[in-house]
């Protein structure tokens, strides 16, 4: 629950001083919002010492965490996150890690929620778990409630606000996982087009205004060449962008827990705009098929054809897209913080966030609970175990090219996207922060933009997609957004005259949803 310290008398200061001199207490006082007590005795969670030897019980006890996770591959010795959980191991020799199974082939989200809910009716919960729709973890009742664990750990305060907020609960009374990574989505440019054409290669601080003026630019070409501005997607979460509408991932207000395209009329301004570039034919996709083919060709890929001066590309697929544009395409790239924002919006990018859950049986065994958490921490925030999953880029390069792990191969899976930690001296460690030799095959990912500093904290607190709240992953399948911007262009309406009804469609899916909720 989200406890803010509003008053402590002056009696209850003394006694917590008191306390303090004498070390009699390790209970954390808070006053929550409705002003009732809320202490929270972090003696019961962590730090647990029964045998009151020096050492916590769950670095002594013999403990086995079951670990389900899909990602980065079912072979153990090949995954490198498993392969991060053994150097935990080493460390913690008392403890033992196996994977389930199951959980190591690649399911849709929904298939995975489904199987969690089978396991954990047959009361054998995986210890450790891949988190894919986190209200319905919450509602179900599938996870252990990590607030003691954050407030006792001081690197927890380093944790970005935005992974604060995606990692409680939609009621606020809990916290269900933690994200291992941020896994945001962040402007790319086509250097060797601009410079081809004379027009200025951005700064890194660029603002909004800054990008509509490259675009414009660049629109003067097009109509004798087959060059496009290209954008960078704020359809889908332009409503915090321009608007500033809390969240506002595709329009989601997470403050309201209702969508909200009324209140976005810069965002609806953003729509008009591109609806009428589309008329006038600056975008590659809204050309009719025969002039699409006689202005360019068989080309179908027009950031990857060298045809776009903008477009956007996503973390998870930057070793496949660098590789391709870089090597095979022998493009010239640069990525971008997003521009700061006009007048009225919040610069940021949008991510999804891949948390870990801890299975609510352990509720009643803390020491096993705590280990979990021990390990969960090593694999999301906690700063050694960053270094040490980093650290295994140095032992998986420069290998044979027939090796079975390459990180020439797979750097994003040893990367994994961007911690949610803002710690700057932490960050600093990151491989795409540092860089590569330039000899190394790796040197193509040496981007400027990881070393500035603000884009590290937008890669580090992005806007995320809510999988915490209720029915917004079911809503948001059925969701196209670009139809909003259609209905604009082809019926001639405004933004303005639309946005209520997409208002009322989206509210009615999402309370359609809500009715299969317990909680």
């Amino acid at each position: 629950m989200k406890k803010e310290i509003l008053f402590l008398p002056t009696l209850l200061v003394l006694l917590l001083l008191l306390s303090a001199c004498t070390g009699e207490s390790s209970t954390k006082e808070t006053i929550n919002e409705e002003g009732t007590d809320a202490s929270l005795d972090l003696s019961e969670y962590v730090g647990i010492d029964e045998n009151e030897s020096g050492t916590p019980d769950w670095q002594e006890e013999e403990i086995e965490l079951v670990y389900a996770s899909k990602f980065y591959g079912e072979n153990d010795e090949t995954n490198p996150i498993f392969l991060n959980i053994q150097k935990f191991m080493e460390k913690y020799p008392n403890i033992t890690v196996v994977r389930d199974r199951q959980f190591a082939a690649d399911e849709e989200d929904f298939t995975q929620m489904e199987m969690l809910t089978a396991r954990a009716n047959e009361r054998n919960l995986p210890d450790i778990f891949y988190s894919p729709l986190a209200a319905e973890a919450y509602d179900r009742e599938l996870t252990l409630d990590l607030t003691p664990y954050i407030e006792a750990d001081p690197e927890a305060e380093w944790i970005s606000e935005n992974a604060k907020r995606v990692m409680k609960t939609y009621d606020g009374e809990e916290i269900y996982g933690i994200p291992w990574m941020s896994v945001g989505q962040f402007p790319a440019i086509n250097t060797r087009l601009l410079r081809e054409n004379n027009i200025q290669v951005p700064t890194y601080d660029w603002t909004y205004q800054d990008y509509e003026d490259l675009r414009s630019e660049v629109a003067k070409l097009t109509p004798d060449n087959p060059i496009f501005p290209g954008i960078i997607e704020f359809q889908d979460h332009g409503a915090h962008y321009f608007d500033s509408i809390p969240n506002g991932w595709l329009g989601y207000n997470i403050e309201s827990q209702t969508w909200d395209f009324t209140n976005s009329k810069r965002y609806g301004e953003w729509f008009e705009q591109v609806a009428r570039e589309g008329i006038e034919g600056l975008h590659f996709y809204d050309l009719p098929e025969a002039e699409r083919i006689e202005k360019v060709g068989n080309l179908g890929w027009a950031w990857g054809d060298g045809l776009e001066a903008v477009s956007n590309m996503w973390m998870f697929a930057l070793s496949g897209d660098v590789g391709e544009l870089v090597v095979n395409r022998e493009m010239e790239i640069d990525i971008y913080p997003m521009p700061e924002a006009p007048e009225g919006g919040s610069t940021s990018i949008r991510a999804y966030y891949d948390t870990l859950s801890i299975s609510s049986a352990l509720e009643d065994d803390p020491v096993k609970a705590e280990a979990a958490f021990q390990l969960l921490k090593w694999l999301t925030y906690g700063e050694e175990g960053l270094k040490s999953k980093w650290s295994l880029i140095d032992e998986y390069s420069g290998l044979p090219e027939d090796a079975p792990l390459r990180v020439e191969d797979r750097l994003m899976d040893f990367v994994q996207g961007w911690p949610i930690t803002t710690n700057p001296e932490v960050l600093e460690n990151h491989p795409l922060v540092q860089g590569f030799p330039e000899d190394s095959e790796l040197a193509i990912f040496n981007f400027e933009a990881f070393k500035n500093p603000e884009f590290q904290q937008q890669l580090a607190n992005p806007i995320s997609y809510p999988r915490q709240m209720p029915a917004v992953s079911n809503v948001f399948s059925n969701l196209d957004i670009w139809e909003l911007r259609n209905q604009i262009r082809d019926e001639g309406v405004r933004y303005s005259d639309i946005a209520s009804e997409w208002d009322t469609m989206m509210n009615e899916n999402l309370e359609d949803y809500l009715r299969q909720y317990n909680r």
